[in-house]
């Protein structure tokens, strides 16, 4: 089992003390993930996904985890997130080995492989050359016909080059310069550049639309744009490693590939838990990271995780943060509207005929009528099709806490 120190939150009133379950992800093995409370089986929250998948361990590196061992994920943090996210795939094959030839064409491009350490720690990063010709240098991935929202992503490194442009078949739908010195987006709508550490950046391209090949140009000036010819010299360019492009409208974690690739969902629940959850009262707690909002993920308890006709819980949604209530029919809707990403510490407090809701340390609505369904599940996932979240903690009570409460708990 896998175990770090508890996290308290600098709070005055004893929240850990007061809840029935206290969920900060630290301990953990196949299959489980470890409460701090109750340290019972109750405390043990099941987790699943049947495919590997990776994560940033502890040392800023990517590394690759087994079916069913839950991702606690230290992207730009010292303490780790639990990532659960929906399942995706990487159309880009060999992502990893820009020399195949199987998987890539080189238009006047030579692939020195494994030239570098990549973001996994191994010398398994390819450099991109442009050969000693006036002419359009770059190298081409073919997906075949893409429609719809779609997300390229890549880990690019400056060499003699300081720039590359990622662009699609026309640079009708897509054409992005990125400052691999500076770490900047240069040009290109819907993009953006990320400093992973050892002078490697992630580059995110968004876009909507057909396309049937993703083109990566070498680029000596940011003026280079697709279809810009230059003179090379046969060993100057820039480093590139875990290619990645998949149908959905944000980036998700990095799934390597020969092949195309599919990253099954992650789950987390608690079934036969009723004496940890309020049944005529209760409040529910989570914070959380969201780096992309779309619809939708929830965190629930439930009598049957299976439905949604009866639940508790609170969503994220595209555009905007739903509580609700559902017992034989819809009892509470309360929403904020908020498009934005970032950390949230979301509450909801229930009992007959009273419920609030706090976001961030303010209060975002009310409700004083309706009833309140037995539960005896948790989900920190349930729905979560669309959506992926990053649990910094998950708490229940079997009490309404008070606004005041509510207020001190929220706050970021």
């Amino acid at each position: 089992m896998h175990h770090k120190r508890n996290r308290e939150p600098a709070m005055s009133t004893p929240f850990y003390d007061l809840a029935s379950l206290v969920v900060v992800p630290s301990g953990y093995k196949s299959g489980k993930i470890y409460a701090q409370k109750p340290l019972t089986t109750d405390g043990q929250l099941t987790f699943t996904r049947a495919s590997t998948a990776t994560r940033v361990n502890a040392s800023g590196l990517i590394e690759t985890v087994a079916s069913n061992v839950p991702r606690l994920d230290y992207t730009n943090s010292t303490c780790p997130k639990l990532l659960l996210e929906p399942q995706r795939t990487n159309l880009s094959t060999f992502s990893e080995q820009l020399d195949n030839t199987a998987g890539w064409t080189k238009q006047s491009t030579l692939v020195t492989a494994n030239a570098t350490t990549s973001p996994d720690g191994t010398t398994n990063a390819d450099k991109l050359i442009a050969t000693a010709a006036n002419t359009f240098h770059a190298i081409y991935n073919f997906n075949g016909v893409l429609t719809g929202n779609h997300t390229l992503t890549f880990y690019a490194k400056k060499a003699e080059y300081d720039f590359i442009v990622a662009h699609d078949q026309f640079s009708s739908r897509f054409l992005s310069v990125f400052n691999l010195n500076t770490g900047a987006v240069v040009s290109g709508s819907n993009s953006s550049i990320e400093a992973v550490g050892n002078g490697w950046y992630r580059c995110v391209v968004r876009f909507d639309g057909a396309g049937a090949t993703v083109i990566f140009s070498l680029s000596p000036s940011p003026t280079s744009s697709a279809g810009t010819n230059y003179l090379g010299d046969g060993t100057s360019g820039v480093f590139v490693w875990g290619t990645q492009l998949e149908a959905g409208a944000y980036a998700t974690s990095y799934i390597p590939t020969t092949t195309q690739v599919t990253r099954l969902a992650d789950a987390a629940v608690k079934t036969g838990i009723s004496s940890l959850i309020g049944q005529t009262e209760g409040t529910l707690f989570a914070d959380v990271q969201l780096d992309a909002r779309v619809n939708y993920a929830y965190f629930a308890i439930a009598p049957n995780l299976g439905s949604a006709s009866t639940y508790i819980g609170f969503s994220f949604e595209a555009t905007r943060i739903n509580f609700e209530v559902v017992n034989s029919g819809l009892q509470v809707s309360i929403a904020q509207n908020t498009t934005a990403t970032g950390r949230f510490k979301v509450a909801f407090a229930y009992k007959a005929n009273d419920f609030v809701a706090y976001v961030n340390g303010v209060q975002v609505g009310t409700d004083t009528s309706g009833t309140i369904p037995a539960c005896s599940q948790l989900s920190l996932s349930a729905y979560s099709d669309a959506q992926a979240l990053k649990y910094s903690q998950a708490l229940l009570f079997t009490t309404s806490l008070t606004n005041a409460q509510l207020a001190e708990l929220t706050t970021l």
